[in-house]
């Protein structure tokens, strides 16, 4: 064990624990499984938009919203670390980046813990944790993987070196002015909760190095994000500024759902809502350690956590936001105030396992962070590799059918039927079964290629298939998800769903009161009352359906195009 520790060989294991989401499908299914919400529906395309940007073709931001998103809307655009994209094509630069930022959180954490005189076992169990948790919970920037790198000299140094000033300028320039400037500053009172001398002479050189530290992140942070603030003040509103925050349902609602979001929203109604059960526990007992603890620093952190809490409730009213110009409304500054709640947790854990005495607790707290981290690890590829096994050992009728009943998330049945060896048959698909939750998969590459053939230049409009593969395809279009566009765009594309959003309460709370995507909404798709000549006047010349559309105002271009039963094209008359 000594000789395991000091070769660090525990670090690869670490790494090994935090590859289990990529290593697990690539064995069972050949691809690595990927959540696609706010993933490949939003940032991988925005990022592939950036790399043709950077290799020459500077018009390629036009193939967004009819040509409306202007180039400071790209707020990774300067990021050094697009770099990688010369030499990296989509797929392995979003896997690489993805692999950096993990690995920047697990070290950063692991030096942070080591400061605070934490054992390597129990720093690397925190830098593992926290790793985990930041890389499923939010749009991981590489400022908030290195929080604790920052947090560490915080603590630790009086001056800095050379070493220190590259690193935390690297970090400012690859993290988010809008999104992580609440985070970098809530170190502060962090560090002074941590530290072990308070003393005057110790506090005049924290103010030396804060003052250090923060320079040089603010000064990367403008370099690389100011054309997102200059270019939306200076130009017309964006969607943004419609956002409507709901008051409606009263101050009992916020308090449960700030505590929700806090606690790492734990939410029945998804049908897989179990993986995220074993995190709320965690954060559970950590809370109950914490109150029962005779630790000053533990104490301090979960006020810590308290008083974020509180602050991420009023931002769910507009108590905060009518302090704001309407411009910076947009932003939602301080809704973002918990994004430090990931640090804060992990140090929960890492004090309470090298401050508790009782030995009980402590492996039981062992044993819930491990089944904490492995539920994490496995909450996306388990489904699929499920999925596909059950595809390929079941009869067409029968897999329909305990899918749709897991989604209803009436477990027991599906248990039944899933029990009943009657319902299994030999492999028939040899594993080819094709799920929408991988890389390649999702953008399908080889039949958007065949349309992308067909209309050439043309825009389209997708009903019912995510408009952002259209463009990971090169294929312009009028729609997708943008976290700022226009508002005045926004206005002009609800005249395409206006019927549909009328019909449907939900969707038109959800388009008028947020409304970042900009998709063809519908309620039946029997039954679509989309508005096809608006579309074409917005510049849409052709739709991708999912599903055939009955309709005079488009003519077939290609039933279940390039061989695939849910690609449909039609040209708008």
């Amino acid at each position: 064990m000594n000789l395991f520790l000091q070769k660090n060989y525990f670090h690869l294991l670490s790494l090994a624990i935090l590859s289990i989401n990529y290593i697990l499908p690539l064995i069972f299914i050949g691809q690595v499984a990927v959540d696609t919400r706010d993933i490949l529906d939003s940032g991988v395309v925005y990022d592939h938009i950036i790399s043709t940007i950077y290799k020459g073709e500077i018009e390629s931001i036009n193939y967004f919203l009819s040509g409306e998103i202007k180039w400071y809307f790209l707020e990774k655009i300067f990021y050094p670390i697009n770099i990688l994209q010369y030499i990296l094509n989509d797929k392995y630069f979003f896997f690489t980046d993805a692999i950096i930022k993990i690995s920047i959180a697990y070290f950063s954490f692991y030096l942070l813990a080591k400061s605070l005189k934490t054992s390597k076992i129990n720093s690397a169990m925190g830098a593992i944790l926290f790793a985990s948790i930041i890389h499923f919970k939010l749009p991981l920037t590489i400022g908030m993987a290195a929080l604790p790198y920052i947090l560490y000299l915080l603590i630790n140094k009086n001056e800095l070196r050379r070493k220190h000033y590259f690193i935390l300028f690297f970090i400012g320039l690859n993290s988010s002015l809008v999104q992580d400037i609440f985070s970098f500053f809530w170190m502060i009172p962090l560090s002074f909760l941590l530290k072990e001398s308070l003393l005057l002479k110790d506090r005049i050189k924290n103010y030396n190095v804060f003052f250090q530290i923060y320079s040089v992140i603010l000064i990367s942070l403008i370099l690389t994000g100011i054309h997102l603030v200059i270019g939306t003040f200076s130009e017309a509103a964006s969607h943004r500024e419609a956002f409507i925050i709901d008051n409606t349902n009263g101050i009992l609602f916020h308090i449960i759902d700030a505590f929700k979001k806090i606690y790492y929203g734990l939410n029945f109604s998804k049908p897989f809502y179990f993986f995220d059960i074993p995190l709320a526990l965690l954060v559970g007992f950590l809370f109950i350690l914490s109150i029962f603890s005779d630790q000053k620093k533990i104490k301090s952190i979960l006020f810590f956590i308290i008083f974020i809490f509180i602050l991420k409730l009023l931002s769910g009213t507009n108590f905060i936001h009518g302090f704001l110009l309407e411009t910076l409304k947009g932003y939602n500054l301080f809704s973002r105030v918990d994004r430090v709640i990931n640090v804060t947790y992990a140090l929960l854990f890492i004090l309470l396992l090298t401050y508790l005495k009782n030995k009980n607790l402590k492996i039981l707290l062992y044993i819930l962070s491990f089944i904490t981290i492995v539920s994490i690890q496995t909450k996306i590829p388990l489904p699929v590799i499920t999925e596909t096994f059950l595809k390929n050992h079941m009869n067409e009728k029968n897999f329909i059918n305990v899918k749709k009943i897991i989604y209803e998330k009436k477990y027991v049945e599906a248990i039944k039927i899933l029990s009943n060896l009657k319902n299994y048959q030999e492999v028939k698909n040899n594993y080819k079964y094709v799920t929408n939750k991988t890389f390649d998969n999702y953008y399908k590459f080889q039949d958007y290629a065949y349309i992308k053939s067909i209309i050439k230049d043309s825009r389209v409009m997708s009903v019912g298939l995510d408009p952002m593969i259209a463009v990971m395809n090169n294929i312009k279009v009028i729609d997708g998800y943008h976290n700022l566009y226009p508002l005045e765009y926004k206005i002009k594309f609800r005249k395409i769903i206006e019927k549909e959003l009328e019909k449907n309460i939900k969707l038109k709370k959800y388009y008028d009161e947020w409304g970042s995507r900009v998709y063809a909404f519908y309620s039946d798709e029997n039954n679509l009352e989309i508005n096809f000549q608006s579309a074409k006047q917005i510049g849409a010349d052709y739709v991708i359906s999912r599903f055939p559309i009955d309709s005079n105002e488009l003519k077939v271009v290609c039933y279940k195009c390039n061989k695939y039963k849910e690609i449909f094209l039609y040209r708008i008359l």
